[in-house]
């Protein structure tokens, strides 16, 4: 059994912790957090010993692991702190703000062979899952596009803290880097690396938000596919969304009707043309055989949010008790991190962001 040190006892430890408590994976040995209450809140529940400092829990006997959730501003440093212990890392996403810091950490990590998984938790839902897995096992062909739109109404988590939590960092970080780095991870799964990113921001509403009122990213891939990322806080829906096009299927991931829907090229002359093309002369009929063969694919899924905690943690335990390599890892974190950090750039400079070869955005 794997025993745990937790940097971080609030709500998102323990909604991870109690994903896989009962498959006796792991248990939590000792617990370290700024608000002792939490802490001790935490001990109550999942057993373990609360730490006074930081120093205490790294150094703590028996821990097999750390796991990290804590304010976003206080990540990267908690991760500098832990990964000379030389235990293997769970961090919560954002890593850092910086793409650049998040690179530093990643050669530390490096340097002492610490494995560092990252808690991107979009990709381990099961719609996003699926898809991957159904482009794994079909060939894509030439990828010719790659978009999302993250759409919310910010006003409200804005209202809520300004009324409630008037010191959430919510109030002080871009929705860019801190949530949507869920969809870039995603983008870059289904599209590879990235060459260019050409961003459009508005920012006209007076406001304690951070984040732009509305930003259009053009993204060239390095494969050549387009790529399109449009982020709004002023919609007045939500919409989280993915689309990818290829020359052999296009897929629809968490659209509004169904959280996945595969669109297929029919594979052969016979059920492009049909059995009789040039006895089909209404175009409706020459269009019908077309037409039926690519009829979506749809899939829906329960309890998502759960199983995506369920897969994140296994992934985890298969990091630190069978010794794979994360998969999302500290160089994919980079990835993410410096496409964020492009497309606020770009939008706030009016000028293009290229990349260096580790994912690192250049003006």
């Amino acid at each position: 059994m794997i025993r745990l040190g937790l940097y971080g006892s609030g709500n998102r430890s323990k909604a991870l912790l109690s994903s896989l408590i009962q498959d006796k994976f792991y248990c939590v040995q000792a617990i370290y957090d700024l608000n002792p209450a939490s802490s001790e809140a935490l001990r109550e529940q999942f057993g373990g010993t609360v730490c006074h400092s930081a120093a205490e829990l790294l150094q703590f006997s028996g821990v097999d692991a750390f796991l990290i959730s804590l304010s976003p501003f206080a990540h990267a440093e908690a991760l500098r702190q832990s990964i000379p212990f030389g235990k293997p890392v769970f961090v919560e996403k954002p890593v850092s703000f910086s793409a650049a810091e998040v690179h530093e950490l990643s050669l530390l990590a490096r340097q002492h062979h610490v494995p560092v998984q990252v808690g991107f938790m979009r990709r381990y839902l099961p719609e996003t899952l699926a898809a991957l897995e159904y482009v794994e096992q079909n060939p894509a062909g030439r990828i010719f596009s790659v978009d999302c739109n993250w759409f919310h109404h910010g006003e409200t988590e804005m209202n809520y803290c300004i009324f409630h939590q008037p010191d959430n960092f919510r109030l002080q970080v871009s929705q860019i880097p801190f949530h949507c780095c869920h969809a870039l991870d995603i983008m870059l799964l289904f599209g590879g690396n990235v060459r260019r990113v050409t961003s459009q921001r508005i920012k006209v509403v007076e406001r304690p938000y951070p984040s732009p009122d509305d930003v259009t990213s053009l993204i060239e891939f390095e494969s050549g596919a387009n790529g399109h990322f449009h982020y709004s806080s002023m919609v007045y829906y939500t919409e989280m969304s993915y689309r990818l096009h290829s020359e052999n299927y296009s897929i629809r991931l968490n659209g509004r009707e169904h959280p996945l829907e595969i669109c297929r090229r029919p594979r052969y002359v016979s059920s492009r043309l049909g059995a009789d093309p040039e006895g089909a002369r209404d175009f409706n009929q020459f269009n019908a055989s077309y037409e039926a063969f690519c009829r979506p694919m749809s899939m829906t899924f329960s309890q998502s949010l759960n199983a995506a905690n369920e897969n994140i943690m296994y992934d985890f335990v298969q990091m630190v008790r069978d010794q794979l390599a994360p998969k999302a890892s500290l160089d994919v974190a980079v990835r993410v991190a410096g496409l964020a950090e492009a497309i606020e750039r770009s939008g706030a400079e009016g000028k293009s962001f290229t990349f260096t070869p580790e994912g690192l955005p250049v003006g």
